[in-house]
């Protein structure tokens, strides 16, 4: 549950732009009465709090009147230097040219524009995604996107589609992220949507087909999201509306490293594991039969035996005859 301290400064990131009453306790998911507390507290803290009517509508705003002054010694110090250049002689006129055109870009700083790119504080986060990934991944895209789920606004996205008959497509688009997931070895945007019904839905988008990021002020609805129910009955990456079914699978005793990974696996519905006579470890799960999970049995074929369905073992049989001639031919 989120304190005190944490629900106020999710206001103020929301007070970047002018909201109202209502529209804050929507986002926050509270009465107006508990926003009208905070306001006082943000109120009393003397951060630039503003409140004005528009429309016969009462807005409030977090915005500071004047500009800031950031580099106020080091324009006195470029002013006691221009001052002992003489104006005679040709190069320390140019000098002083150049000297006037420091001290008017430095002089006053617009707050919005005096922000540094975003970087990895973090030393040792490292995003390694192996020989067959694209290494173009930019921690500076990640933090702009976590930056815009900590202070819940929307972010604009320019995304590279790949389709099968198509080829590549790009597009931008906004979206609301929610979550940052890494799910087998693969970094994805979690980006939240409510359809006609006022249902949430969740889209994932690859990061490493994420060409670009930029954020916006558009404050998003809050949404409810957990990874769990998000990847149920999901076996790798893909996440389907497909009917989940019954699979049971035998790993062979001599196959202990892939009983140990099963021993170690979190499913969601949870598998169930047991072993027969011969130490033969049979496990039954309910998952969505999808493409990443039959290319996983045909990489396991020697290990494991599919007990059921009957449909799921004839396909991953004729895969692999399919593989066998295409090698032979």
């Amino acid at each position: 549950m989120a304190t005190s301290y944490e629900k106020i400064n999710a206001i103020k990131s929301k007070l970047k732009v002018k909201q109202t009453v209502n529209s804050l306790a929507n986002l926050m998911g509270c009465g107006p009465r508990t926003i009208f507390r905070h306001l006082e507290v943000i109120g009393a803290e003397n951060c630039g709090l503003r409140k004005f009517k528009e429309n016969g509508e009462t807005f409030y705003i977090i915005q500071t009147d004047k500009e800031a002054n950031f580099n106020q010694d080091v324009v006195k110090q470029l002013e006691k230097i221009k001052k002992n250049l003489s104006v005679t002689s040709a190069p320390e006129i140019k000098t002083t040219k150049l000297l006037d055109k420091v001290i008017k870009a430095m002089q006053i700083t617009n707050p919005e524009d005096f922000k540094p790119e975003a970087i990895s504080t973090d030393p040792d986060y490292v995003l390694d995604y192996g020989p067959f990934s694209d290494n173009k991944l930019q921690d500076t895209m990640v933090n702009r996107v976590l930056k815009a789920i900590h202070e819940g606004f929307a972010v604009k996205i320019q995304y590279c589609h790949s389709t099968e008959h198509s080829g590549i497509s790009e597009e931008i688009k906004e979206v609301n992220p929610v979550k940052v997931i890494m799910r087998v070895d693969t970094l994805y945007l979690i980006a939240g949507e409510e359809d006609e019904k006022g249902n949430q839905i969740f889209k994932n988008y690859l990061f490493e087909q994420i060409k670009n990021v930029q954020e916006t002020n558009h404050a998003m609805p809050k949404f409810i999201f957990d990874a769990a129910t998000h990847y149920k009955y999901a076996f790798g990456k893909f996440t389907t509306n497909d009917k989940p079914e019954d699979v049971s699978i035998e790993i062979k005793a001599q196959s202990k490293w892939l009983q140990t990974q099963f021993e170690r696996s979190h499913f969601n519905p949870e598998i169930v594991k047991r072993y027969d006579k011969n130490k033969n470890m049979i496990v039954d799960m309910k998952l969505r039969i999808t493409p990443d999970f039959k290319t996983w049995l045909m990489g396991v074929a020697t290990d494991v035996r599919i007990l059921k369905p009957a449909s799921l073992k004839e396909d991953v049989k004729q895969m692999l005859k399919k593989a066998l001639s295409e090698i032979d031919a």
